[in-house]
């Protein structure tokens, strides 16, 4: 098996050394999607960007989890929804405030959902 180094821009580096900081503070070996979502906030952050930071975090033995609850995956629901009807309408890959803006949900919201679907995917 190959291990790749995954790189990270300052910002979203930052964000991730704070979660490691704070999990190593309270002796955890998880950090949840809602501490990700928490900590990325209202910063764009791409699919692929969000998908590295949770590479980036399991290299470092971190375990990431989701606390979804039924209104999280409603919200995976309507995020994976709208992201397949503006695809063909749009012809590319919807951006995050595109679904947004077709699922009814805050940016946040979306960031959540395409996070969680990530761990669901692993």
């Amino acid at each position: 098996m190959t291990t790749k180094q995954t790189t990270l821009a300052e910002p979203l580096r930052a964000i991730v050394d704070a979660l490691l900081s704070a999990a190593a503070r309270d002796s955890r070996a998880v950090v949840s999607l809602d501490e990700l979502a928490s900590a990325i906030g209202t910063r764009a952050v791409s699919q692929d960007e969000i998908d590295a930071m949770i590479e980036v975090l399991e290299a470092a033995g971190q375990k990431v989890e989701s606390t979804a609850t039924g209104k999280a995956s409603d919200h995976l629901r309507a995020v994976l929804s709208a992201a397949r009807a503006l695809a063909p309408e749009l012809g590319r890959r919807a951006t995050t405030a595109e679904i947004a803006a077709r699922a009814g949900l805050t940016l946040e919201d979306v960031r959540h959902a395409l996070a969680l679907a990530k761990v669901m995917q692993r």
